[in-house]
């Protein structure tokens, strides 16, 4: 009777949700959500989350049309499928495998002695600069609240008074003068097409100015050339991604032969004459 019971509420459990379908093959929400994932899809944006489903079904479509104006090249594109499924699930355990035995800590010095043997591959396209930076809208009266002098940071006093007013006002606001950035990430939303900007970086320019909606003030507290190698501290992330994968790598290289032959032993495996 218990046994009963329990097959009753398995039956009675909450089914899938359908999403989309073509002729008698369905996919579920949960199935689209992981292919999504896997696709680079943003599953929260309902325009990406439309064409995905739109570019399932359409794949489902030829699939079927497929199989039924050419039965042989159905079965040729059946079988390599799963030729690439074999691949892909090796990717999949010998990752796992991997990553399970990987040192991820990277000393300081490790870091460091790989900056001083590959700055030539670091070489900047861009300056990097410490810099502040607001935006405000246009109609506010900034000169009543000397902000056209406080943000040239002159005195102890002036960079709390700026922070006080971007958490006010700002609809943009950058500062940080312990680490770098590059400048082209930091002014990506003003329009610096009249200016030159080699003067304005070079020259550590102090300056603002408007358009028709918003007021901008930029003061370049230091920069770094573009075709020169930036800080170890800029790069410090970067390289010991770069050591990681690395010995990423080496590991995949050096456990190949035995991560095979330990899957093989856990099968059966036959080839027939």
């Amino acid at each position: 009777m218990a046994s009963l019971f329990c097959f009753v509420l398995a039956s009675c459990g909450p089914k899938e949700t359908i999403v989309a379908s073509v002729d008698d093959v369905e996919l579920t929400e949960n199935d689209a959500l992981l292919l999504m994932d896997h696709l680079g899809y943003d599953k929260n944006d309902p325009e990406e989350y439309q064409s995905f489903l739109e570019q399932w079904t359409e794949n489902e479509m030829f699939k079927a049309e497929l199989s039924e104006t050419n039965p042989d090249q159905a079965k040729l594109v059946e079988l390599r499928a799963s030729s690439i499924s074999g691949e892909l699930s090796k990717y999949y355990l010998q990752e796992s495998m991997v990553r399970s035995k990987l040192d991820t800590l990277v000393p300081k010095e490790e870091i460091e002695s790989y900056y001083n043997e590959h700055k030539d591959e670091f070489v900047l396209h861009d300056y990097i600069v410490k810099a502040l930076y607001l935006k405000i809208p246009k109609e506010l009266d900034f000169k009543s609240k000397d902000l056209h002098k406080t943000f040239l940071l002159k005195n102890d006093k002036d960079l709390s008074k700026v922070n006080s007013y971007a958490k006010l006002y700002a609809e943009n606001y950058y500062f940080n003068d312990s680490s770098w950035t590059y400048f082209n990430d930091l002014v990506k939303d003003i329009p610096l097409t009249n200016y030159n900007i080699d003067n304005i970086v070079l020259n550590r320019s102090k300056t603002y100015f408007s358009d028709d909606n918003y007021t901008y003030f930029l003061n370049i507290i230091d920069f770094k050339l573009k075709d020169e190698a930036p800080p170890l501290e800029f790069l410090s992330d970067q390289i010991k991604e770069i050591i990681v994968l690395n010995r990423l790598q080496q590991l995949k290289e050096k456990n190949e032969s035995t991560f095979i032959q330990t899957i093989k032993e856990k099968h059966e495996i036959n080839i027939y004459p």
